[in-house]
């Protein structure tokens, strides 16, 4: 699990703090939660992203069991990357008018923070608040939603139990896929404390005069798989997306945002709502499928903010058994 450094000078001198009774904050409340950040934020209990740290403080990962161990970073920058385990794929089904989503996504962004990669995330905009208006300030009018969102969203039920919601590994828990937000820290804790039956290994490569990214994984089979047959699905996501976002947090004086940070948008899939199958059914301990695919990126996508997610299945029960993600641009 990925530590932050936290000095004594900063732990004494929180221990010596106390708060009465009148000056209790309800959450949720927005802020810079790192104690070692110039701008911590003692009241805060949502991490709000605007942390500052001291040019000297390095940042990169901090993790010595991650591939990207940077044994020289101080701060901890939530990119640890890691090989040959399990991961979980996050689902967070959302919606630029759902004023609540935000609270999921800030979940998700924490989950990110203390696993790594090992949770490879995933936004799917559905439903009702995903669709688009015609304001005239132009609020709301970008189309998030894909072909793949809208069909996993039949098949799931995420907009008919209300948003926010995710899938974890695409698991129901008591016949229920749609799991709320306030659980997914402890069924991802729960699956990645398990070995993993597969592993997963992804190389991408873009041509910029083409606008076109290839990818090549490698899934190797750790025990047998013997639920099959199995499928795989590749999708293509963005980060860093600017547009509207209405967000209830009492602390903002407006819920409706003109500039939000969307994360991990579903754009677009390169083989399909379901993928295309792995093998010819069961797959023998040792076993390693290749699967390369290629997809062109549309003209108003930031290829340096895209990440190829990939992940496995059981096409019996849409289990996932593993996923991955990288990068277009590494």
């Amino acid at each position: 699990m990925i530590s932050r450094l936290k000095t004594a000078f900063f732990v004494s001198g929180l221990m010596a703090l106390s708060l009465s009774a009148c000056d209790v904050l309800d959450p949720p409340y927005y802020g810079c939660t790192d104690p070692i950040a110039d701008n911590y934020n003692i009241n805060a209990t949502h991490d709000d992203g605007s942390c500052e740290y001291d040019p000297s403080l390095f940042r990169g990962c901090t993790d010595s069991t991650a591939a990207n161990y940077d044994p020289m970073a101080i701060v901890d920058d939530c990119h640890c990357h890691y090989e040959n385990v399990r991961k979980v794929l996050v689902e967070d089904y959302t919606g630029h008018t759902c004023g609540n989503c935000p609270f999921a996504a800030e979940v998700l962004h924490d989950l990110e923070c203390t696993w790594g990669d090992r949770v490879v995330p995933m936004a799917v905009h559905v439903g009702f608040f995903a669709e688009v208006q015609n304001n005239s300030d132009g609020s709301y009018s970008t189309n998030f939603k894909t072909p793949a969102g809208n069909q996993w969203n039949t098949e799931f039920g995420n907009s008919a139990q209300g948003l926010p919601n995710g899938l974890i590994n695409r698991r129901p828990v008591s016949g229920t896929f749609p799991q709320s937000y306030t659980v997914w820290a402890a069924q991802v804790a729960n699956l990645l404390a398990t070995p993993a039956d597969a592993t997963m290994s992804m190389t991408n490569t873009y041509s910029s005069g083409s606008r076109t990214v290839n990818t090549s994984i490698d899934i190797t089979a750790i025990n047998d798989l013997n639920n099959g047959p199995y499928n795989v699905i590749v999708c293509l996501t963005e980060d860093s997306v600017i547009d509207w976002q209405k967000n209830y947090d009492p602390e903002l004086e407006d819920e409706n945002i003109p500039d939000y940070v969307h994360m991990h948008v579903l754009r677009d899939n390169f083989n399909g709502t379901w993928g295309d199958q792995v093998g010819s059914g069961n797959i023998s301990s040792g076993t390693v499928e290749n699967v390369s695919l290629s997809l062109t990126l549309d003209a108003e996508w930031n290829e340096n903010h895209c990440n190829v997610v990939a992940f496995i299945y059981r096409t019996d029960n849409k289990e996932v058994i593993q996923a991955e993600y990288r990068p277009v641009i590494e």
